[in-house]
């Protein structure tokens, strides 16, 4: 699933936009964090504060993930979402494996762990979690990349310790990290894949 942001008129103004104070954004509200509103007006990453290995982006695309709407604000941060892809628009004084105008994907994930939100028209990523986006996939696609693929690969490669010729079973083969370990599985060698669901997702 991808959260848009753009508009018919959202780059017609750049010019004006870059000098924007606010933006708009899905936001945690409420007491706890636990509610999710869309404001028009929420206060836009200041380049003031950019980290020295952080990029600011302006963001294309965004993936909603499960944990982005059950994590409050005290761990998820205001700003919802952590998938994303987009333009670089602004690069830390001491990043050096990126320029401004890149177009890129990761996770919206400061240089001190913190999630900076993805469901906004900008957020800044920490230069170890964003890789430059393939020329092959559009931004929508490679939003939906990040959480579910690493996860599975993660699960696989160093929980697991697959290797060539190994059996590979997936339990919930239908959910995104589920059809990511079947896919990663196929790719990392594995002779036979197992997928398990629930019966309502058998077809898919």
């Amino acid at each position: 699933m991808s959260f848009h942001t753009r508009h018919p008129a959202a780059y017609h103004t750049r010019v004006v936009d870059d000098y924007r104070s606010t933006m708009r954004a899905a936001v945690r509200t409420g007491i706890l964090g636990w509610t999710i509103s869309f404001k028009l007006d929420h206060p836009k990453p200041s380049i003031d504060v950019l980290q020295p290995d952080e990029v600011l982006l302006r963001v294309k695309s965004a993936a909603i993930n499960p944990v982005d709407y059950k994590l409050p604000r005290s761990i998820g941060g205001k700003v919802v979402g952590i998938d994303v892809s987009g333009v670089i628009e602004k690069i830390g004084k001491e990043v050096t494996e990126f320029q401004e105008g890149d177009h890129v994907f990761g996770r919206a994930i400061n240089n001190k762990g913190k999630l900076s939100g993805s469901l906004a028209e900008w957020t800044t990523a920490s230069v170890k979690e964003i890789a430059k986006k393939p020329d092959f996939l559009q931004f929508d696609e490679a939003a939906a990349l990040p959480t579910a693929y690493l996860t599975g690969m993660n699960s696989l490669r160093d929980a697991g310790k697959i290797k060539e010729g190994s059996t590979v079973l997936v339990i919930g083969a239908s959910g995104g990290c589920g059809l990511a370990g079947c896919q990663l599985a196929k790719a990392m060698g594995a002779v036979r894949v197992v997928g398990i669901c629930s019966g309502k997702n058998v077809e898919f």
